[in-house]
């Protein structure tokens, strides 16, 4: 008898404990918000599914041609002036003194930093501050050639590198050299790439004197284009402002008038000391980028070399003199 009750009271107690657990179990349901609602997203199309991954190479080529260019573009015409009261800079402007394209820092021996170090020249900075990347350089060639009684007038010029993937403080540097000639001339000669090609061209620098009269040029540069006799010069080409007879250049061969740097008369040196105007095959743009920045940054060289007296034949043939030409 008593077995019998004390498996009845087991049996109601296990009864008593599965109906309280489906009650836990039920509240627990109540409670529990359930799986985060998957439906919310929009499911992905095939197109999408299928769709290509990222082409690397185009993003090489964007990268390729949003990179900047070590050049820049100038206008035909261009102005120089002072901005008093600074002495160690002016300003390369275009048509007008209000259109600033770029700074030019005189650079002095004393200063010793890159790229010159100890020698003499100017500095074309790529905007208006001396704290813009530089666009080229003209110095001496050497930490003596400076002074007066070196009779050395031969300057470097230093371009960006013709390679693009080159660091951008490996410039390429070129020689810009003095010559008299037997008009008893005065020529400044260089090579440099041009056009798409980049094939390598000569090119002088001839001196013209003063005129007279009120009116008269104070005197300047032309830039010649020197052709050889297998490329005579086009007609449609040839600038109207050539000073001079092509013959007459140090090489004898034909020639084209590509760019004309004049001086302005001595009352407005003080503010506006030179013009520079490119003409003929120079303005078309064809002779392209790199010959524009050569052109700009002798032009500024020679102004500077006018200026302290080491572009004068007779300092120039001592020179020849000296070096055993």
């Amino acid at each position: 008898m008593e077995n019998n009750i004390t498996l009845f009271t087991i049996y109601r107690t296990n009864i008593t404990m599965d109906n309280h657990d489906e009650e836990n179990g039920q509240d627990l349901a109540k409670d529990y918000p359930g799986p985060p609602a998957y439906h919310e997203s929009a499911p992905s199309t095939p197109s999408q599914q299928s769709q290509a991954p990222p082409s690397y190479d185009n993003q090489a080529s964007t990268s390729h041609t949003t990179t900047s260019s070590p050049y820049r573009q100038f206008p035909p015409v261009m102005n120089a002036y002072y901005q008093w009261p600074s002495t160690k800079t002016y300003n390369l402007c275009g048509a007008t003194k209000e259109d600033r394209l770029c700074v030019v820092e005189m650079h002095t021996v004393l200063s010793g930093s890159p790229p010159l170090g100890l020698k003499a020249g100017i500095l074309l900075h790529n905007g208006m501050s001396t704290k813009d990347p530089i666009l080229a350089v003209a110095g001496d060639e050497s930490h003596f050639a400076g002074r007066i009684y070196a009779f050395n007038s031969n300057s470097i010029i230093m371009l960006p590198p013709l390679e693009a993937r080159a660091s951008h403080r490996a410039m390429t540097t070129e020689i810009l050299r003095p010559s008299t000639t037997s008009d008893n001339g005065v020529t400044f000669v260089f090579s440099i790439e041009v056009g798409e090609k980049l094939q390598r061209e000569r090119f002088e620098w001839r001196k013209f004197k003063k005129g007279n009269g009120d009116e008269a040029s104070p005197g300047g540069f032309t830039l010649l284009r020197l052709l050889s006799s297998s490329k005579k010069t086009d007609p449609t080409t040839s600038g109207s402002s050539t000073r001079g007879d092509c013959s007459s250049s140090s090489t004898g061969n034909d020639c084209e008038a590509v760019a004309l740097l004049m001086l302005t008369r001595s009352w407005a040196k003080i503010k506006h000391p030179f013009s520079l105007e490119l003409t003929g095959s120079g303005l078309s743009g064809a002779l392209g980028d790199r010959w524009v920045l050569m052109v700009v940054i002798t032009a500024l060289r020679l102004w500077l070399l006018n200026v302290n007296g080491r572009a004068t034949k007779t300092g120039i043939a001592v020179g020849e003199k000296l070096r055993g030409k």
